[in-house]
């Protein structure tokens, strides 16, 4: 029997040791900065998701902003689910927005991810994704940028024929002489591909549209949120800043529009409007809209009245917003639902109103 002991206490020591080791191994995996362990409907769309995530960008800064817009540039993406819970991907980017590479600057980037194999089956082997980035360094610009990304969420409370937008916190790093780093906010717009898909519509180009060549309901709504954020910035005809879809079903199209930093609602140093319009500062509201009925605005705006909260809930809930950019956003929503309250705005829309 005292001979056993001996050997029981080694098989011990060994089973431990395994044991411990199985340990370690399991620990190790769990805090490799290589994995990403997401649950399921955050692995099927980036845009799922209203948390902000955090990734870092490595690539020569001084050689992106020295080259021509069409041209691509090799870069490193990593994306942080958790504080140790990333992952890393070879991929290319380039600059785009002409007239933000002239006023900005750090001008928006376009990422492909051509052949590359993310966690996010909605990006994978995509090459046209665009990255919402900060136009100058000031903090101010991160508020804009946090402005216009709230405009998106808004109007996908307003329609589901809308970009879905996923806000970011970005750390560049600059593999260039210059060796800088540096974080920002920025977020990514649902590519068109991934938005046919998820709404079964296609999208129309080169074709002349009129305004009464749209779903009225649908362009209405448009205009009117439009109105609401004061955006002028936009045009039909000519499809600035704005995508025309169509179900296979509908002889009409639906507008869908992008690019909001010229509105009043954000407020950018740099934004002025066209000379076209009778306005002379983008806080201005001007309507751009088609010749309806009363009874046909007056429905629409009760819609906008019955958001009113979830409108201001999106900049509550922005913690990221400093106090004079929430401020402003609350005073500049206020001005439009008095005129709804005030029954002024239904005259306005008449006054204004165009059908071009």
């Amino acid at each position: 029997m005292k001979k056993l002991l001996p050997m029981k206490r080694a098989l011990l020591l060994i089973l431990s040791a395994i044991l411990f080791k199985g340990m370690i191994i399991n620990a190790q995996e769990k805090v490799s900065p290589d994995t990403l362990t997401l649950g399921q409907e955050e692995v099927e769309s980036i845009f799922n998701s209203d948390k902000a995530l955090d990734i870092t960008i490595k690539f020569d800064v001084s050689e992106y902003m020295r080259k021509k817009p069409d041209e691509y540039m090799d870069a490193v993406i990593t994306f942080y689910y958790t504080k140790d819970d990333s992952v890393s991907y070879d991929i290319s980017l380039r600059s785009r927005g002409e007239r933000r590479r002239e006023i900005c600057a750090f001008p928006p980037i376009r990422l492909n991810f051509k052949n590359t194999n993310t966690v996010y089956n909605d990006i994978d082997s995509m090459k046209n994704i665009k990255m919402v980035t900060h136009c100058n360094t000031s903090s101010m610009y991160d508020n804009y940028v946090l402005k216009e990304y709230l405009i998106y969420k808004m109007y996908n409370l307003v329609t589901e024929y809308s970009y879905r937008v996923r806000l970011l916190g970005v750390k560049y790093i600059d593999t260039g002489s210059r060796g800088r780093f540096y974080s920002k906010f920025g977020f990514l717009i649902e590519p068109m591909d991934v938005l046919e898909k998820r709404l079964d519509v296609l999208e129309l180009e080169n074709i002349p549209f009129r305004y009464e060549n749209m779903i009225p309901d649908m362009f209405d709504r448009m205009a009117i949120f439009q109105y609401m954020i004061g955006n002028t910035d936009w045009q039909l005809v000519t499809y600035h800043n704005m995508k025309v879809v169509k179900s296979i079903d509908q002889q009409r199209a639906i507008p869908i529009p992008y690019d909001f930093d010229y509105s009043g609602y954000v407020n950018a140093t740099y934004a002025v409007p066209h000379p076209m319009f009778p306005i002379e500062d983008v806080r201005q509201r001007y309507f751009m809209g088609a010749c309806r009925p009363d009874s046909t605005y007056r429905r629409i705006t009760r819609e906008f009245m019955d958001n009113k909260d979830n409108f201001y809930g999106l900049k509550d809930k922005c913690e990221l917003l400093d106090e004079r950019s929430a401020r402003h956003i609350n005073n500049y929503l206020d001005d439009f639902f008095k005129l709804i309250e005030k029954d002024r705005l239904v005259n306005i829309f008449i006054n204004e109103c165009e059908d071009r």
